[in-house]
């Protein structure tokens, strides 16, 4: 079987969704962009290159996510993480592109292989930013925060809610994140920042995820 890929292409806290202009019954549905995996070529490799390809811009793969979803009897679909590096997606084989937040993600109607995806996908959209890495300068908290911000992660700084009161006690500066924590600690690492481990995370109710199409035919033309 030919492997075709898939990109749920993260930026922001939101993933990217892509509609189709053909073939007839699949037009005006929606999907994660990719293709077919050529000859001779690594599945990560065909991931940056369709996305370069059809949307114009530069990601980079970070991991695939399951299961694996046939498609026919001649293909198998993967889908992988892939963080957009640069550029803004702009279509040539599809008709518009959609970035989606996590309650968002059964607004639109996605073609049958990549709903199953769908959940898998959810732990990499937490609604809210998760780690706060803490800085004593606050030059050091802001490169930090935009540094994660152009490798597309949401960051904000803010006053270290543990910060001293006392006018000769020093006043750290935390820096609140999406991004994953082996990101934060090289980050923490090479500005002589800490790791605030925070309170319990509040329970979060998943958004409802489709199982089925949004509509049963496509009305004909």
């Amino acid at each position: 079987m030919q492997l075709v890929v898939g990109a749920a292409v993260l930026h922001r806290g939101r993933v990217l969704a892509t509609r189709r202009t053909k073939p007839p019954e699949a037009a005006g549905r929606w999907e994660f962009p990719g293709g077919k995996v050529e000859d001779g070529e690594s599945p990560d490799a065909a991931l940056v290159r369709e996305i370069a390809e059809e949307l114009g811009c530069t990601v980079t793969v970070e991991e695939w996510l399951h299961p694996e979803v046939a498609i026919g009897e001649d293909l198998v679909l993967r889908v992988a993480v892939a963080r957009l590096v640069e550029g803004d997606p702009e279509p040539s084989e599809h008709d518009a592109v959609r970035w989606l937040a996590p309650g968002e993600l059964g607004s639109v109607d996605w073609l049958e292989p990549d709903r199953p995806f769908l959940g898998p996908l959810l732990a990499h959209l937490a609604d809210a930013p998760g780690l706060r890495a803490v800085f004593f300068e606050q030059d050091d908290a802001r490169t930090v925060a935009d540094h994660l911000v152009r490798e597309g992660w949401r960051a904000h700084v803010e006053r270290e809610r543990l910060a001293g009161e006392d006018d000769d006690e020093d006043h750290p500066w935390a820096v609140v994140t999406d991004a994953p924590l082996v990101t934060v600690e090289l980050l923490v690492d090479a500005h002589d920042g800490w790791l605030d481990p925070g309170d319990e995370p509040p329970a979060v109710t998943p958004p409802e995820l489709p199982d089925a199409p949004l509509r049963i035919k496509r009305p004909a033309n």
